[in-house]
């Protein structure tokens, strides 16, 4: 959103509308009218055609913010919820109603100021995709407008792959959090690499923590530190992953696995920029951004209560959404070209190009796995080469793939589909479960809690035979 641009204020407490409409006005907005209520918001509505809403939920009267939300969507006026601690009833029901953004109080003047500008930069993107083009906002050289085949290590030129990139150089120079979402091995680490390399924070700290890797009571003194003696076995201080990240860009892999207490504190750092280390006597500013990424479908673990809304809301800012390989399969040629210099420069094996059968095979096949999983099948084929010729890959066969349903159209357990996934990745592995290419590396899974889940459902390396 450019400056200059009409917002109407929806917000019932004066303090708090008065603050809002001098932080605007001094950042070059225009407010076009200030509501304590549904109401009167509407009736300003009759007159003026607001750029943007700040929408209170909590409003004066009957009517709540989410009943004027409606309205708003009916007109394509795009909207901004504000809200202090709301239950979990209320946050679903404005959630439905698709806002361009979501405000926690209190929040400092540059969150509203960044939420605004990617509020603003939605709007235009689901207007302009409508019409079936792309606004490009931020200027691009000329040479970088063509497609790419390595955009800051990510490899692709597919038209979505060009639309992530995209994204990123959009969003790299803001400090907004982002959210990138994908299945395992799409390459969500990725584009927090680029995101941070982009930014101003490129000399700074890149901090990365895998949330799924870290044991639940281990978990809260890696992402904020401990003093001394703050608990048994806190024999010295230990500074957290977010104060090593202080004036950088934190990554939290995983974020769906984070246990829901912590959550509540993740949202503090968010809000107030401050940790508290286990057994502190007083909170830590921390300059960090944060970029969070999840294979899990928040929506479904905030209904089974797995995940906060209100954190969901303040990581969902600017969200990326990496598609799977076997969506852009057209970058598929570039990947294993990249993967077999890379492997043949690292062991030294000269490599030719693969043979038209093989690499018609590889695009045929499905990739559960990703590109993780064709990186880590072109690894081993470097190291089994011959001649410098890759021969035949071992390619699962269609039978060798997980089924949803049996050959009597029985459905199948969860627990008889997990069984079934792991054995199909163990092959793929040649049964090699821990470091580089291991079935636990494909999975995303740390080798003890595989080796855990193998015992629990009774598979054992004689399934290799």
């Amino acid at each position: 959103m450019s400056m200059n641009e009409q917002i109407l204020i929806v917000e019932d407490e004066l303090i708090v509308a008065g603050d809002l409409r001098i932080t605007l006005e001094r950042a070059g907005y225009r407010v076009c009218g200030v509501a304590r209520s549904v109401i009167r918001a509407q009736e300003i509505l009759k007159t003026v055609r607001p750029d943007i809403v700040l929408l209170d939920i909590y409003l004066k009267g009957d009517l709540t913010g989410i009943d004027l939300a409606v309205e708003l969507n009916e007109r394509k006026i795009p909207f901004v919820y504000l809200s202090a601690n709301c239950n979990r009833e209320v946050l679903e029901a404005a959630k439905l109603t698709q806002p361009y953004g979501f405000l926690v109080k209190p929040f400092r003047e540059k969150d509203l100021l960044v939420t605004l500008d990617i509020a603003g930069y939605r709007y235009e993107q689901q207007e302009e995709l409508k019409s079936n083009t792309i606004i490009v906002s931020v200027p691009v050289p000329r040479q970088q407008q063509l497609p790419q085949p390595d955009f800051e290590g990510i490899i692709g030129n597919s038209t979505v792959m060009q639309h992530i990139f995209h994204l990123i150089r959009q969003v790299a120079p803001m400090d907004t959090s982002v959210l990138v979402l994908g299945e395992t091995g799409t390459g969500k680490e990725g584009v927090a690499n680029a995101i941070h390399h982009l930014s101003a924070r490129r000399n700074k700290a890149f901090v990365k923590v895998n949330c799924a890797a870290l044991p639940a009571q281990l978990i809260e003194s890696e992402l904020f530190g401990h003093e001394k003696g703050a608990f048994t076995g806190a024999i010295d201080k230990r500074i957290g992953k977010f104060e090593q990240a202080d004036g950088g860009t934190i990554f939290l892999d995983e974020i769906g696995e984070m246990p829901v207490d912590l959550q509540v504190k993740l949202l503090r750092v968010l809000q107030e920029r401050e940790v508290e280390r286990i057994g502190g006597r007083g909170s830590v500013k921390v300059n960090v951004r944060i970029i969070a990424a999840t294979s899990r479908n928040l929506e479904k673990e905030i209904a089974a209560g797995n995940f906060r809304l209100d954190l969901y809301y303040r990581l969902h800012v600017f969200p990326i959404q990496m598609p799977p390989l076997r969506d852009r399969k057209e970058d598929i040629p570039l990947l294993v070209s990249h993967f077999i210099r890379l492997y043949a420069s690292r062991t030294g094996i000269t490599v030719k190009e693969l043979s038209p059968a093989v690499l018609n095979d590889i695009v045929a096949y499905h990739w559960p796995g990703n590109v993780r999983e064709l990186q880590h099948l072109i690894e081993r084929s470097v190291l089994l080469s011959r001649d410098g010729v890759i021969g035949k890959l071992d390619l699962p066969s269609p039978l060798d793939q997980p089924e949803f349903v049996n050959t009597n159209q029985q459905i199948k357990t969860i627990t008889e589909l997990e069984r079934e996934h792991i054995l199909h990745v163990l092959k793929i592995c040649n049964y090699k479960i821990a470091g580089p290419g291991g079935a636990a590396e494909l999975l995303d899974l740390p080798p003890t809690t595989l080796a855990s889940k193998m015992k629990k459902l009774g598979i054992t390396r004689k399934h290799s035979i």
